[in-house]
C-alpha cells in the first residue's frame, strides 16, 4: 500500500517540512553538476508519498526529466520490476551501451525473458544508460515504497546510488521505517520523516476541512498525533452533524480502508489471543490503562494472568503499545492513538461484545462505565440494564451532561422490554438532547416516538419537547401555542416551568394578544416567577412595577443546586425584560458552570444585551457572534437569530448603516414570515436608531413610532422604554416637541419608573431631552441613582443638553456637556457620534458674539446643520447627500426653519446666520 498522506499539494513549510523539503530542492536543483540519492524515511501516513510528488513537480519545473517507480508487496517476487518501471520508457538504443550492457538490460526488462541477467551487469548497464540519457538533460528517479522493491531491482538501484556522485542524477526514495534493514543506506541521506506537530496538523486542516468544528478538530489533531494521512482522512469519514459539532464524536473514530490498512500488518502478526488482550485494552476507554486492570478484564473473559503478561510483551515487542512498569499497576499506553480505533474496527462483532462484558464484569456496579459497556456488550433486550442506563443517564443531568444523557438514554430505549418503558426512555432522550445542544438527534427521536406508546404521565415532556425542538429549528412559535395550553390544563406538575416558559417566550416573541390570551387565563396557579415573567413581557407599563424587587426575591430563593433549567430561563426571561442581567452577574456565571447548552446559549444571549446597555460594546458583539456561530454549528436556528439581531443593537448605535440595513434584509422576511412581532419591532428600532446615530431624525421618527405610536404605550410592546428615549429625541429633534412631551406624559403616567432602575433612567433622559429648562431636565438625569450605569444614554443627553446650551449662549457649561459626551462616545466606538459631538465642540469654541443666537436658538442640531449648508449655497439634493437624508426630508426640514427665523427665502437664511455670527452681537 502506499503511504498516501495529505491529498493535494500543501507547501512543505505549511507542514513543519521546512529542512526537508530544503535539502530536497537542493538535491533537485543540483543534479546537473553533481547526482546525490536521498532516502525520505518515516512511519505509514506520515506524508512521505505527498513529499516525493512536490519532488516531482519541482524537479520537472526545473526541467529535469522524471521517472518514476512504486514497489508493491503483491509483486515483490517479481524480479527487476521496479528496475521496469523506472527504466522501460527510456531508449536503450544508445551508443553509450554495449551490445552486452544492453542485451542484459533487455533481459531484466522481459524484452528477451528467456534469460534472466546477473545483477552486476544489469547495475552497470543501468548506471551506463542513465548517464547517456542524463547527459542533455538530468534525470530525477522517484521510488515510492522502496521497502516493497523486489531484492533485484533494490541491488541495482543502491548500486546506481553508489555511483551518483559522478552522474546528473538525483534519486529520491521513500520508505517506511520499521522495514528497511535489508536495504543499505550507503550512498544515500536519509531524512527521517517524524509526526507533524499540533501547529502544523491544524494547518492541514485548515487548508482541507475548513468546516471543521473546534471539538471536532481538538479530537482529530490528538488521535492522529501527527500522522497526516490520519488529518486527510478522518474528517472525511465523519458524519456531517459530527463534522459541524451539532453531534458527539464516537469513541473510536472510523478509519477508512486506507488507515485500516497502516495498522493491519502489525495486528495480523499477532495471535487470535493477543489481539483479543489488546481489544480489551483498546475499550478501556481513551485514558490509559494498566495491566492489572486489563488483566482483571481478560480474567473475567477466560484469560490468564499468564496469558496476559505475554500478550503485552507480544504487542510491546510489535509496537503498538508501551508499557511503563515503574507506575503502579504497569500503565500501558497505545504508541498512536488511532491503533486504538484500528483494533476495534478490525474486531468481530462478537469479540466486541466479549470485550465489553468483560469490562462490566470487573467495573464498579452501577456506575457510568461499567453501565455503557453492559450496552455494547447487549445484543437483546435487557430491562436491567436499560434501567442501569436510566440511572446512569440520571446522575449525567446533574453534571450539565445533558448530551450524554441523551446517548444513554437512547442505549436504554433500545434494551427496553415494553413499549411503554421504550417510549418514555426516548421522550426523556429527546428532552436531554434538545437542552444538551443536540437538536439534531432530538429531531430524529422525535419521529421515532409512537405518542400512543408514550404513558400518559410523559406526554407533557413530549409536547413540551416538540414545540421547543419547532421553535428552535425553524422559529415556528405554532406548535407551542396549540400544544402548550392543554399541557398546562392537565395539571403537569413539575412539568409546569417549561411549559409556562415556552408559552411565554411563544407570546412575547409574537407580541399578538391572541397569544398573550393563550397565558394570561392559565397564570392562577403559576408559581411567582412566572408571573413576573407574564407581567414583564405582556404589559410591562401597567403590570410590571416593583419589577426588579421582585426579581431580586426571586434570586434570593432560586435554589442553585436544583439543576432546572427551565427556572434559570425564567429568571434570565425576566432579568432581561427589566435590564437587569449584569445586576446578578455571579449567579449567572456559577450557573453557566452547572448547565447545559440550551442555557448556556440563552445567557450568552442576554448577556449580549445587558453588555450593550451598560457600555462593554466590543464585549457585546464578541459574545452575540460566537454565540450565532455555536448556535448555527449546533443546528438551532431560533438561536442563532436571537444571537444575530442583538449584535444589532451595537451596530445600530454605532451607526453601522450597511450593517444594520443587511441584518434586516435577512432577518426582517424571516421574522415576518413566522409572526415574530417582537423582532420586528427591534429591527425597526434599529433602523431609528441607527437613523439617529447618522443625524437623520426625520427618518429616526418615522421608524421609531411604528414601533410605539407617540404618547401610547401599548401591550404586547415588551421593552417599550428602548423605544422610548429614541422617539423623543428624534421627535424634538423634528419639532415635533408636543408629541416627544405626550410620549413621556404617557409614560410618567404608567409608572415607567417603577419598573426597574434602567426604566426609571430613560424616562428622566426622555423627560430631559423634551423639557423647556435643560437645567432641571439635567439635574433629574445627574441624581438617577444609576445615571452612569447606561453611558450611551447618558451621553446622548449631554450631547444634546450641551447643543442646547450652546445654542442659547451658555458656552462653558456646553463643553462640559459635550466634552463627557464626546468622550464617553469615542470609548464606545460610536464613530458618528463621536463626529457630531466634536463638530458641537468645534462651533463651541468659535469666537462669536455674546448672548442668545436669537431665532437661531430655536432650532434642533439638524435643523441647525440643514441651515448652514443653505448659507453655504448647496441645494437640497447636496444637503441631502452631505447629511445621507433625503433632498424631501430636507424639503421638509426648511419648512420649519422658515418660521423659526422669521424668514421665506434661502437668501434670508444665510443672512439670518450672518447676523447671528456677527461680532457686535446683532440678531
Amino acid at each position: 500500500m502506499r503511504d498516501g498522506g495529505a491529498a493535494g499539494p500543501m507547501e512543505p513549510e505549511r507542514l513543519g517540512r521546512g529542512p526537508l523539503w530544503d535539502a530536497v530542492r537542493d538535491a533537485v536543483g543540483s543534479a546537473g553538476r553533481r547526482g546525490r540519492a536521498l532516502w525520505l524515511r518515516g512511519d505509514a501516513g506520515i506524508g512521505k508519498t505527498v513529499l516525493l510528488e512536490q519532488t516531482g513537480r519541482y524537479a520537472a519545473g526545473r526541467g529535469l526529466r522524471v521517472l518514476r517507480a512504486t514497489g508493491s508487496e503483491e509483486e515483490r517476487e517479481l524480479p527487476f520490476g521496479v528496475l521496469h518501471q523506472l527504466l522501460w520508457a527510456l531508449p536503450r538504443d544508445t551508443g553509450a551501451l554495449s551490445g552486452d550492457a544492453r542485451a542484459a538490460l533487455d533481459r531484466a526488462l522481459g524484452v528477451d525473458p528467456d534469460a534472466p541477467g546477473a545483477p552486476y551487469p544489469v547495475s552497470a548497464a543501468t548506471a551506463d544508460l542513465l548517464a547517456s540519457v542524463a547527459r542533455s538533460r538530468p534525470l530525477a528517479l522517484l521510488v515510492d515504497d522502496l521497502h516493497w522493491t523486489d531484492d533485484s531491482s533494490a541491488e541495482v538501484l543502491q548500486s546506481v546510488q553508489r555511483r551518483l556522485d559522478a552522474l546528473p542524477v538525483v534519486l529520491v526514495a521513500a520508505l517506511r521505517r520499521d522495514t528497511g534493514a535489508r536495504l543499505d543506506p550507503t550512498g544515500a541521506e536519509v531524512l527521517d520523516l517524524t509526526p507533524l506537530t499540533d501547529t502544523a496538523a491544524r494547518a492541514v486542516l485548515g487548508a482541507l476541512h475548513p468546516d471543521l468544528a473546534d471539538a471536532a478538530r481538538d479530537r482529530v489533531v490528538q488521535e492522529a498525533a501527527g500522522n497526516p494521512l490520519a488529518l486527510v482522512e478522518l474528517p472525511a469519514r465523519l458524519a456531517a452533524p459530527e463534522r459541524s459539532g451539532r453531534a458527539p464524536l464516537p469513541d473510536h473514530l472510523p478509519l477508512g480502508e486506507r488507515l485500516e490498512a497502516v495498522f493491519a500488518d502489525r495486528f495480523a502478526a499477532l495471535s487470535a489471543r493477543t489481539r483479543f488482550t489488546l481489544l480489551v485494552c483498546a475499550l478501556a476507554g481513551r485514558d490509559a490503562a494498566t495491566a492489572a486492570a486489563v488483566g482483571r478484564a481478560v480474567g473475567a473473559a477466560g484469560g490468564s494472568g499468564a496469558d496476559v503478561a505475554e500478550d503485552l510483551r507480544a504487542a510491546e515487542h510489535a509496537g503498538l503499545i508501551r508499557v511503563d512498569h515503574r507506575a503502579p499497576g504497569a500503565v500501558l499506553r497505545f504508541r498512536h492513538p488511532l491503533a486504538r480505533s484500528a483494533l476495534v474496527a478490525a474486531a468481530t462483532a462478537p469479540d466486541r461484545r466479549r470485550a465489553h462484558a468483560a469490562w462490566a464484569a470487573v467495573l464498579p456496579a452501577d456506575g457510568l462505565p461499567q453501565a455503557t459497556h453492559r450496552a455494547a456488550a447487549t445484543a437483546v433486550a435487557d430491562e436491567r440494564t436499560a434501567a442501569a442506563l436510566e440511572r446512569a443517564a440520571a446522575r449525567s443531568l446533574t453534571r450539565a451532561g445533558d448530551a450524554e444523557a441523551a446517548q444513554l438514554l437512547v442505549h436504554a430505549a433500545r434494551l427496553s422490554e415494553d413499549t411503554a418503558a421504550r417510549g418514555r426512555r426516548l421522550t426523556a432522550a429527546a428532552s436531554a438532547a434538545v437542552r444538551g445542544g443536540r437538536i439534531d438527534l432530538a429531531g430524529r427521536l422525535l419521529e421515532r416516538i409512537d405518542p400512543h406508546e408514550v404513558p400518559p404521565a410523559d406526554l407533557p415532556v413530549l409536547q413540551t419537547t416538540r414545540a421547543l425542538v419547532r421553535l428552535q429549528t425553524d422559529g415556528d412559535l405554532g406548535p407551542a401555542v396549540t400544544l402548550l395550553p392543554g399541557v398546562l390544563d392537565r395539571d403537569p406538575g413539575p412539568l409546569a416551568p417549561p411549559a409556562y416558559l415556552l408559552l411565554l417566550f411563544a407570546a412575547g416573541y409574537s407580541a399578538e394578544p391572541e397569544v398573550w390570551a393563550a397565558v394570561t387565563p392559565r397564570l392562577s396557579g403559576a408559581p411567582d416567577l412566572v408571573r413576573l415573567g407574564h407581567d414583564v413581557w405582556h404589559d410591562p407599563a401597567r403590570r410590571a412595577h416593583g419589577g426588579a424587587g421582585r426579581l431580586a426575591a426571586a434570586v434570593r430563593e432560586f435554589a442553585e443546586d436544583s439543576g432546572d433549567d427551565a427556572q434559570v430561563w425564567l429568571l434570565l426571561w425576566c432579568a432581561a425584560g427589566l435590564d437587569a442581567v449584569g445586576d446578578h452577574a455571579p449567579l449567572w456565571e456559577r450557573l453557566a458552570r452547572r448547565h447545559s447548552y440550551a442555557t448556556r446559549s440563552f445567557l450568552s444571549a442576554v448577556t449580549a444585551y445587558d453588555d450593550y446597555l451598560r457600555g462593554h460594546w466590543d464585549r457585546s458583539v464578541g459574545h452575540a457572534r460566537a454565540g450565532a456561530a455555536l448556535a448555527r454549528a449546533r443546528g438551532y436556528r431560533f438561536n442563532e437569530y436571537v444571537h444575530r439581531y442583538k449584535e444589532g443593537y451595537v451596530r445600530a448605535a454605532r451607526g453601522e448603516r450597511e450593517a444594520v440595513d443587511a441584518l434586516v434584509a435577512e432577518l426582517l422576511p424571516w421574522a415576518e414570515a413566522r409572526g415574530l412581532g417582537m423582532v420586528v419591532l427591534r429591527l425597526r428600532g434599529f433602523q431609528a436608531m441607527c437613523a439617529l446615530a447618522q443625524g437623520d431624525p426625520e427618518t429616526a421618527w418615522a421608524h421609531a413610532v411604528t414601533v410605539t405610536p407617540p404618547g401610547t404605550l401599548p401591550p404586547g410592546v415588551a421593552q417599550f422604554h428602548l423605544a422610548l428615549l429614541d422617539l423623543v429625541e428624534a421627535a424634538v429633534l423634528t419639532g415635533r416637541t408636543a408629541e416627544a412631551r405626550r410620549h413621556t406624559a404617557a409614560a410618567r403616567a404608567a409608572g415607567a419608573d417603577r419598573i426597574s432602575p434602567h426604566h426609571a433612567f430613560v424616562l428622566r433622559a426622555a423627560e430631559a431631552l423634551a423639557a423647556d429648562d435643560p437645567d432641571t431636565g439635567w439635574t433629574a438625569v445627574r441624581t438617577a441613582d444609576s445615571a452612569t450605569d447606561w453611558p450611551f444614554e447618558l451621553a446622548r443627553v449631554r450631547f444634546h443638553l450641551g447643543s442646547r446650551l450652546r445654542r442659547r449662549g451658555r458656552r462653558a457649561e456646553a463643553r462640559d456637556h459635550l466634552r463627557a459626551a464626546h468622550e464617553a462616545f469615542e470609548a464606545l466606538g460610536a464613530g458618528p457620534w463621536t463626529a457630531r459631538a466634536a463638530q458641537e465642540l468645534r462651533v463651541c469654541d468659535e469666537p462669536r458674539g455674546g448672548g442668545p443666537d436669537g431665532p437661531v436658538a430655536g432650532l434642533s442640531p439638524q435643523e441647525l446643520r440643514i441651515t448652514e449648508l443653505v448659507a453655504d449655497g448647496l441645494t437640497n439634493r447636496d444637503i441631502g447627500t452631505r447629511l445621507q437624508i433625503s433632498p424631501r426630508t430636507v424639503s421638509s426640514h426648511l419648512y420649519r426653519i422658515y418660521p423659526k427665523l422669521g424668514v421665506t427665502s434661502r437668501a434670508a437664511v444665510a443672512r439670518a446666520l450672518t447676523e447671528r455670527d456677527s461680532p457686535n452681537g446683532v440678531h
